[in-house]
């Protein structure tokens, strides 16, 4: 039978509560054990019933536990945090996955879930609801692009079942068929699966430490119908590249020339901190932009929003009809409140503070700063020395029981992709485990084989 042993901190009723959250992380408790009865547990502590019934309201309210009439209280654990435990391979170091760990967000999102529980007119929100988004949810979506300097309003702003939802939506209204879409030669994955369901020419620009070249952009754009200039001017996947404001200037200066839309992939833009103008703020009628709160609140959470000009706003909606019909509006509100009440800032605040620390621990074990951004990211970009393919070091290291991206995963066209890796410093929530992977990502690049050698 459970013995919280509690502190003796005031009030005590708290210290129940703890030691209750305590023993369900070690897992010492397990979802569906019973616990003792609140009389019982008041007499082996020595306190009133009615300290023990205030702790387990307090511990049912933040989600730790759950309480039947006539049957007793019960550890409550959500089954997808069961199956995502018993179904992770303890051996294996995944840094190939850039998502953002979200361990401490518990009691704030209980709190926020608990509440919505409580509205009487909950169910509305499992209804139908009109395409751009319920109007407080714009508001809210506006309030997070005015966080990134856009001047955004609500009845501009489209509230999206993630980034990548938007993404299809756009390409879908803003290019036809054998249109070409310029892009920074490497990118997130998900684009040449776009480009093959269209289908699009996707065409890859070369890229330096700022990212796409205006002077190799509009080489690329000879002989062809450019549909869209899609780029990520900060924190670009997976290089890390950002962009100065006169090259965001020379981007706009090129899409106006060939009359084609900016769509200005902004994901990374809220944890970087970046106070660089957003091409959407130079360009408000030339751009279309995303961005959303996977990369920066929680990879669960998703919600995006697009901020588009007003003559293709109808379309856009069209857009979204075809797609996914609306946002989902439970999901959406829960978004609205993080926003509302200023949690998701303290969430990206603290994620900045994370992104930081872990970047101190990269720098720490591989001793190579010149690698690392200027402001906080989940990601490094680490090209391989001589004579490491980006595909033999992946074998190798996965070998060793570390995952890692090669360059050619995000390679979006059949360039030729640079030998390095994508190394995502957020896919695990422990920064020992994170440590160890980028100790032996560092053994790796060291005791590197001799040229033309198989690491197989």
């Amino acid at each position: 039978m459970w013995d919280p042993s509690p502190s003796k901190a005031r009030p005590f009723y708290r210290s129940i509560v703890a030691a209750l959250e305590r023993d369900i992380e070690s897992g010492l408790l397990v979802s569906g054990e019973r616990l003792p009865s609140q009389r019982e547990l008041a007499r082996r502590l020595q306190v009133t019933v009615g300290t023990v019934t205030k702790a387990f309201t307090e511990a049912e309210r933040r989600g730790l536990v759950v309480s039947r009439v006539g049957r007793g209280s019960f550890v409550h654990q959500f089954p997808e945090n069961v199956s995502a435990v018993e179904s992770s391979d303890k051996g294996v170091i995944d840094l190939s996955v850039n998502t953002v760990t979200i361990e401490p967000f518990n009691t704030a999102l209980n709190r926020v879930l608990g509440a919505l529980s409580r509205r009487k007119s909950l169910y509305n929100l499992l209804e139908y609801h009109p395409i751009p988004g319920l109007e407080r949810h714009r508001a809210a979506g506006a309030r997070w692009l005015r966080l990134r300097g856009v001047d955004a309003v609500s009845d501009r702003v489209i509230v999206c079942n993630g980034s990548q939802e938007a993404l299809i939506a756009v390409l879908a209204v803003i290019t036809k068929p054998g249109d070409s879409v310029l892009t920074e030669s490497l990118n997130y994955a998900g684009i040449k699966r776009l480009a093959d369901l269209f289908p699009l020419d996707i065409r890859g620009v070369p890229t330096d430490e700022q990212g796409l070249r205006p002077d190799l952009l509009a080489e690329a754009a000879k002989g062809t119908q450019v549909g869209a200039i899609l780029c990520s001017p900060t924190l670009h996947n997976p290089t890390n590249a950002m962009m100065m404001l006169e090259r965001r200037r020379e981007i706009i200066r090129v899409a106006a020339e060939l009359g084609a839309y900016v769509i200005e992939d902004d994901s990374y833009g809220h944890l970087s901190g970046d106070r660089t103008p957003t091409i959407a703020s130079l360009a408000p009628d030339r751009c279309i932009y995303l961005c959303g709160t996977s990369k920066s609140v929680a990879p669960g959470l998703r919600i995006g929003f697009m901020f588009a000009p007003g003559e293709i706003m109808e379309r856009l909606c069209e857009g979204i009809h075809a797609t996914s019909w609306t946002a989902p509006s439970l999901m959406g509100e829960i978004a609205t409140v993080l926003i509302e009440e200023g949690i998701a800032e303290e969430f990206v605040g603290w994620h900045r503070k994370e992104a930081s620390k872990r970047l101190d621990i990269a720098r720490e074990v591989l001793g190579r700063p010149s690698l690392l951004p200027n402001c906080p990211s989940y990601h490094l970009w680490l090209p391989l020395p001589p004579p490491w393919r980006a595909s033999e070091f992946v074998a190798h290291l996965r070998l060793r029981g570390v995952l890692v991206s090669p360059a050619d995963s995000f390679a979006v066209d059949r360039s030729p992709s640079p030998h390095a890796v994508r190394v995502s410093l957020g896919s695990t929530s422990d920064r020992k485990r994170l440590k160890q992977g980028l100790e032996v990502i560092t053994d790796a690049l060291v005791d590197r084989p001799t040229a033309g050698t198989s690491v197989a």
